[in-house]
């Protein structure tokens, strides 16, 4: 995670030369973006479950301790308890003195006592399904995981064309700028030489104030795309970004697409898991009718040893509970989870249908920018040879100024057009790679 980091400040530092690649930025997001930080935490404390879960089986070790102070001490004086004439009568048949010890302490007006107790489950029938249900919750919570990690993959590389294409229409509004100028320009030579009407210049200059006006909103464009990738992957906003090579998905039909994604998908993969977990819950419900059974050992001391005098001692129980009725609380959590399996076994269902919705939508989109991608390339092909010669006729004064414009703008569109269709092919894959469960 470290190095991530390190990388991903590298990416974003000034003295970065090379251009940025969409696995670049992948990276950087991985170490830098909200989202992925919200995932990692959520990964997180969806880990803890299991060993919140195991706790239920496993052995506890409890420590506790006191401190009391009583109203008074409690002595037992076995001397004051005998009248003087029974001593002497005893005294007298024994010949000896009569020794009935020190009085004897039973509770002292304070003390300290402490325990350590290991407690350990000996049958819960509730514990081992629970334990089963958490393992499940965890794979499902890392599924997810792995699902939500495609989803902002699939954001970056969305962002990450949006720069690209935002930019080249920047570089083409520019473009059509200085062009629109130049055009003003021959358009004025020819009014003023009085070839041309002075209508010529006005429709040269609103050329002019078009292109600028276009310029203006392909740089808002272009700020906003950047302010975007840069929210996502924690580089700066101007870096310089490299054009991604075509992605390849690996599958020959829209069928071989579907098979993929109900196989690995994590979204499919989290419900089923969640289904499991709910049963198992449902199952553990059950068997809260059974009674529990725990073992304790316990080693106490007490500074408040009373008759035994002895201030260590332990203790090895046993102990079961059988709650025959709770008031229907378990009458009605076996309601609850009950429907808890039903909505979890309906959920894993639209998952699944779900995925195949979207994966299909995809595909159809794939297979859509696939024939845009010819048809633009063709388009360019032409809208370049009829500018060229749309601006040859009007330099020699044979082309109307419109005519002319329409040229420009139907180039600047097939160029800007051209850049779409290769984002959409591109991110229609990583899309699709990502419904399917294969982008990495």
């Amino acid at each position: 995670m470290f190095s991530s980091v390190l990388f991903a400040v590298s990416l974003a530092s000034p003295v970065y030369a090379a251009p940025v690649t969409l696995s670049d930025a992948w990276e950087a997001a991985g170490a830098n973006s909200r989202e992925m930080k919200l995932i990692s935490e959520q990964k997180l404390q969806n880990d803890t479950l299991k060993t919140q879960a195991f706790a239920l089986l496993g052995p506890k070790l409890v420590l506790g301790g006191n401190y009391t102070l009583n109203q008074r001490e409690t002595v037992i004086d076995f001397a004051a308890s005998f009248p003087p004439d029974m001593v002497a009568l005893i005294e007298q048949f024994t010949g000896a003195p009569v020794d009935l010890g020190d009085p004897l302490v039973v509770n002292k007006k304070s003390y300290v006592d402490w325990n350590v107790s290991v407690i350990q489950p000996i049958f819960s029938g509730q514990a081992l399904p629970l334990y089963k249900g958490a393992i499940a919750t965890v794979k499902a919570g890392r599924a997810t995981e792995k699902q939500l990690l495609s989803k902002v993959r699939a954001g970056v590389a969305q962002a990450y064309w949006g720069v690209l294409v935002a930019r080249e229409g920047e570089r083409l509004a520019k473009d059509a700028v200085a062009n629109a100028q130049k055009h003003q320009s021959q358009a004025e030579v020819r009014v003023n030489a009085g070839t041309a009407a002075p209508q010529l210049s006005l429709q040269a200059q609103i050329a002019v104030a078009r292109a600028e006006r276009e310029l203006a909103g392909a740089e808002a464009q272009r700020a906003s795309a950047e302010v975007a990738f840069a929210n996502l992957t924690g580089l700066k906003p101007d870096v310089e970004l490299a054009e991604p090579t075509p992605t390849r998905i690996p599958y020959a039909t829209r069928d071989e697409a579907l098979s993929a994604a109900l196989g690995q998908r994590g979204d499919i993969q989290a419900a089923d898991l969640q289904a499991v977990a709910a049963r198992a819950q449902q199952t553990g419900t059950a068997l809260t009718w059974l009674p529990s059974v725990d073992g304790r050992f316990t080693e106490a001391y007490t500074q408040n040893s009373g008759f035994s005098g002895e201030p260590y001692n332990w203790q090895f129980v046993i102990k079961a509970d059988w709650v025959l009725w709770d008031g229907g609380a378990r009458i009605a959590e076996q309601a609850r989870t009950a429907s808890v399996v039903r909505m979890a076994e309906t959920a894993a269902d639209k998952a699944a249908a779900d995925a195949n919705a979207e994966v299909t939508t995809l595909w159809e989109q794939h297979q859509r920018a696939i024939r845009a991608v010819a048809a633009v390339d063709r388009e360019l092909t032409l809208a370049s040879e009829n500018a060229r010669l749309a601006d040859a006729s009007f330099s020699a004064g044979a082309l109307p100024f419109l005519d002319l414009e329409d040229a420009r703008l139907g180039l600047d569109a097939a160029r800007l057009t051209q850049l779409a269709e290769r984002m959409n092919l591109d991110v229609s894959a990583i899309q699709l790679l990502a419904a399917t469960g294969d982008l990495h």
